[in-house]
Order: structure tokens, then C-alpha cells, then sequence
């Protein structure tokens, strides 16, 4: 049995609680933006690459009629579009709008400076240790979605 004073426990529990107001700090944001917090999650995915409706369904997890009504929020608020393949002309990519997704970006910035400056306090090492810890972190969600979907 480990105690609360199990530093891995410790960091667990942190890293929940960090989870939580991460979510809550989207949120924030999305509905700031007119939009859902799946919609806020769409556009940065969009802004990675243009996606298929299908790609895009897949990444965030949905159904495809409800991945229609995402994307249709989006193109109204402003924030994606709906372009023609050139490989394919019955289908068509979803891509951001980079004007309207700068204000999403605009709005993380304050987080991303807070961040900057949280890890400005580690050395290359502990960097290094902390990169691999987010990546096996990642990887563990990756592997957990991925069964619960199945």
C-alpha cells in the first residue's frame, strides 16, 4: 500500500488535477470563441493539418454524423472550411482558417507563457526526463483510448 507522502502518487494526483483544470481552461476558451470544447479540440487538429471528415471523426473519437455537426458549427463560427480534394472530387478536406484560429492561439498564450516560464527552472536533463515522461504519458492514453474503443 503507498501513502499520500509516495511521491508517485503524489504526481499522479497532480497530474489529475492538472487534467481537470485543463479541461476547465478549454472550456473557458471555447465557449469565449462561440464554440464547444470538441470544436475547440477539431481546430487544433486542423491547424496541425487539413483532415477528412472521417480523419477528423476518428482523431476526436466520433461518430460520423456527430463529426458533420462539428464541423458545421466551425465552418459558422468561422473557424474551419470545407475544401474540395484535388485527389478525390466527391470529397472534400476540412481545413482551419488561420485568421480566426490566431484568436483561438491568442487566447492559449498566456498559458503558454506561464509554462515557459515553469520549465525555464529545469536544466537540459531534467527537461530531457520530463519529455519522456509527457511522451510515455501520451503513449499510455493512446493505448487506453485505442482498447476502450474496441
Amino acid at each position: 500500500m503507498t501513502s499520500a507522502t509516495d511521491p508517485v502518487v503524489a504526481l499522479m494526483g497532480l497530474q489529475q488535477h492538472a487534467a481537470a483544470l485543463g479541461t476547465i481552461h478549454a472550456e473557458q476558451i471555447a465557449s469565449q470563441l462561440g464554440i464547444t470544447a470538441t470544436d475547440l479540440k477539431g481546430l487544433f487538429l486542423l491547424l496541425q493539418r487539413p483532415h477528412a471528415p472521417r480523419e477528423l471523426a476518428a482523431a476526436l473519437h466520433l461518430t460520423p454524423s456527430a463529426i458533420t455537426s462539428v464541423i458545421d458549427r466551425m465552418e459558422r463560427a468561422g473557424f474551419a472550411r470545407r475544401e474540395p480534394s484535388k485527389t478525390d472530387r466527391r470529397r472534400y478536406l476540412v481545413t482551419a482558417v488561420p485568421d480566426r484560429a490566431q484568436q483561438a492561439i491568442e487566447l492559449y498564450t498566456p498559458l503558454f507563457t506561464s509554462m515557459r516560464e515553469v520549465l525555464a527552472h529545469y536544466d537540459d536533463d531534467q527537461l530531457a526526463t520530463l519529455l519522456d515522461f509527457a511522451q510515455r504519458t501520451v503513449h499510455a492514453f493512446e493505448e487506453l483510448t485505442t482498447r476502450r474503443r474496441e
